[in-house]
């Protein structure tokens, strides 16, 4: 078993420890193949018999899975001063399997599956630390034109009070000396979040959807925003989902507003209105063929400066990493292609994979901010030294391991990957396909070692 499943599922709990150990193996088996289905990933009959046997059992408790994984991923947040706990919505589509159990409708169509709810902590520098929270959950076929539209129906009943259960999830886990900033896009935009109460090292950096009445001269947000002075103007890197990353000039305005609570709808009519920092952020010289960034920021962070309100856009860059993690999730870990025959039996499922798309994922980018590191923090002794071997012509072994950069530029390169001055650093989909490739290589290396070989390996 890979020694990072056991950390990462140290503190798991399902009554059993053979349920625990079953779990964990499948765990390092699936992060060996993340495309495959069960019957490729579990290779003989015996290991793919118990692996649907766990998936469909209901002492595999997907929350107690859940509860193990957050509990590793605060252990990490201890060593770090600020993380972002970046959120996102995903929708998991199974209507090409229409004999799956518990699936509701999704969208406006005839189409159905559930949905998930991650919350990925981030380092402030760009490295995931883990999964602090997720929820999943389908809507009920039979309440499809029954309900109340949402406007009329108390906030707890609406599926967007998902963004304040996540909130208080965040809220008991979080480490003392650890600032978590929340890190949303329009979607979290909800009065009830910038009000409900938070302990001192948890902020809020949500971009905002609604133009809200505010108690400034300008009676509006985004006017309020307008008003303010240019502070400063800065280049970034933006990383977007499905397109190459490219560098923007911001130019950045930022003022402080009162948000006063929302008199449509039904809310809570004790609500109070909220003190916060607008930060308006625009770009400029945008070529044609690009849609110039427009982000209107709200936080509870202070910000007095440019450099400051800088910061917080910075942070927010950082957001789209939570949609690279459902990306990896999908269409690395192939969720959706999965013919599991019950919504329960796929959430366990689900539960397992999130563990892979996470590693994947961090991988991935710790090889780009922490490169120097060794790479005995991703690889096995054996697996490293394989790699090695692969690149150096069967040369001399090194004698130390190297850093984790280039063993992962090398697995990235048994899928492709060249290397070339500007192909930059490798992405998760070579990565995870290289990982494939290298596990069939190291299987092969173990099949002609002796025993004594494999004991030492």
């Amino acid at each position: 078993m890979s020694s990072w499943v056991d950390g990462e599922l140290q503190s798991l709990d399902l009554h059993d420890k053979r349920r625990n150990d079953r779990i964990k193996r499948m765990v390092s088996m699936m992060a060996q193949r993340p495309t495959g289905s069960i019957p490729q990933t579990f290779t003989t009959r015996a290991e793919s018999e118990a692996a649907y046997r766990a998936l469909n059992s209901e002492s595999t408790d997907p929350e107690a899975i859940r509860q193990a994984v957050r509990e590793a991923c605060v252990a990490r947040m201890t060593s770090v001063d600020v993380v972002l706990a970046t959120e996102d919505t995903t929708v998991f589509n199974f209507t090409a399997h229409p004999a799956t159990e518990g699936l509701g409708p999704i969208g406006h169509s005839q189409l159905s599956g559930f949905f998930m709810h991650s919350v990925l902590a981030v380092s402030d520098e760009g490295v995931p630390l883990g999964l602090m929270h997720q929820q999943v959950w389908a809507r009920d076929p039979k309440a499809r034109g029954t309900q109340p539209r949402p406007q009329q129906r108390p906030f707890a009943e609406k599926e967007s009070a998902r963004w304040v259960q996540s909130q208080r999830v965040i809220h008991q886990a979080i480490p003392a000396k650890t600032t978590v900033i929340k890190v949303a896009d329009r979607e979290a935009d909800l009065f009830e979040l910038f009000a409900e109460p938070r302990p001192e090292n948890a902020e809020l950096l949500i971009r905002a959807c609604y133009d809200r009445c505010v108690s400034q001269e300008q009676k509006h947000l985004w006017a309020a925003a307008e008003a303010a002075p240019v502070c400063g103007e800065f280049a970034i890197t933006l990383r977007r989902p499905s397109r190459p990353p490219r560098e923007a000039r911001l130019q950045v305005r930022f003022c402080p507003v009162t948000l006063q609570p929302p008199r449509s709808g039904v809310h809570d009519p004790n609500l109070e209105p909220v003190a916060l920092t607008a930060i308006l952020v625009r770009e400029i010289e945008a070529s044609d063929d690009e849609e110039p960034v427009t982000w209107l920021l709200l936080t509870t962070l202070e910000v007095r400066d440019f450099e400051r309100a800088r910061e917080c856009v910075r942070y927010y860059s950082l957001r789209w990493l939570v949609e690279r993690y459902h990306f990896t999730l999908k269409s690395g870990c192939k969720i959706e292609e999965s013919q599991l025959r019950t919504r329960e039996a796929l959430e366990r499922l689900l539960c397992l994979y999130a563990i892979v798309a996470w590693r994947l994922l961090w991988m991935t980018y710790a090889a780009r901010v922490e490169g120097d590191q060794p790479c005995t923090v991703a690889f096995t002794t054996l697996e490293w030294q394989t790699l090695w071997r692969l690149q150096h012509d069967q040369g001399r072994l090194a004698k130390r391991p190297p850093p984790l950069r280039d063993a992962i530029r090398w697995t990235a390169s048994l899928a492709g990957f060249l290397g070339r001055k500007g192909d930059g650093e490798p992405g998760v989909k070579r990565l995870w396909r290289g990982l494939m490739r290298l596990q069939d290589i190291v299987i092969g290396v173990l099949l002609l070692q002796t025993p004594q070989d494999v004991r030492n390996a």
